[in-house]
Formats: structure tokens, sequence, C-alpha cells
């Protein structure tokens, strides 16, 4: 038996607006509507959204009451190359997006920006000599660099 993990199928967040937030998702981050779902009281309330050339989907469910409780969240970061960030700052920029500044992040760059019930959205582009600089051989993340060894360590 091959007990192994092969990828992502998908995620799923909650919103408070299923219309807006699927407008949203497929005018910002170019998600591309696959299946919506119906509740038994014949709404929508769910839509699976690809994930173009990245292989897994963004599912939006519709939850007021757990979408207020992601508020702030950062549940998880996509993907992009280094080069790909500056696109994705240009894009933003374009759209009237806010964003936050390019970052050197843990093991690479980052940006950041909010969807319409407040959860935060991560671009990440690892890159090998920004992971090397900050993460030591145990695999800790040090935000500064380790105090050097004194008299009284």
């Amino acid at each position: 038996m091959n007990a192994v993990l092969t990828g992502v199928h998908h995620l799923k967040l909650w919103v408070s607006d299923l219309q807006r937030s699927r407008a949203w998702y497929e005018r910002v981050l170019g998600l591309e509507h696959h299946i919506s779902f119906q509740d038994d009281d014949g709404v929508i309330r769910g839509v699976s959204l690809l994930v173009p050339g990245a292989g897994f989907q963004i599912a939006l469910r519709e939850n007021p009451a757990l979408a207020a409780a992601l508020r702030d969240a950062d549940p998880f970061a996509l993907q992009v190359t280094r080069e790909g960030l500056d696109a994705w700052v240009a894009r933003l920029d374009e759209l009237g997006v806010p964003h936050t500044p390019l970052i050197r992040a843990s093991a690479g760059h980052a940006l950041g920006f909010t969807d319409p019930d407040g959860v935060q959205i991560r671009l990440y582009a690892p890159d090998e000599e920004v992971q090397a600089a900050q993460v030591d051989a145990e695999g800790v993340y040090r935000s500064a660099p380790p105090d050097p060894p004194g008299p009284d360590r």
C-alpha cells in the first residue's frame, strides 16, 4: 500500500457573500468556474474555482459566521516566481486592490492582500538564497541573525 499524498485537490474558504467573492476571485486571481454546489433548498451556496496552471481548486462556501471567524487569517500562500511578483504588483495596482509592499520572507519573497471578507492572501516566491540566509541547519527560521556566542553563554 502506498499511503502517500500526491498533491493538493482544493482549498476551501468560507465567505459571507458567495456572488461577491466568486466575482472577486475570478477578477483578481483569474480563477475559472468549475462546479457550483446547490443545497437541498435549491440555492447555490458553494463553488469550486480552478487555479489555472496550478492543478488545484479553490472552493468558496457561503457561511457568514465561519467567514467572520476567518477574518485576518492567512490560511495559505499561492506560489509564484520572483518575476511573477512584480507582475502581480502591477496587476493588483491596475485593479485597485490594496496590497503590502514586497517583503523578504522566511524562504523567499512575498506580498499580501485581502479578499472581500478580510482573509489575507499571500503570493510567495521561494528563493533558496534567502532561505539559506534565514533558516538554520535544524530548519529553524530566525527573523534576525542569532546573537554571537558571548562569554556568558
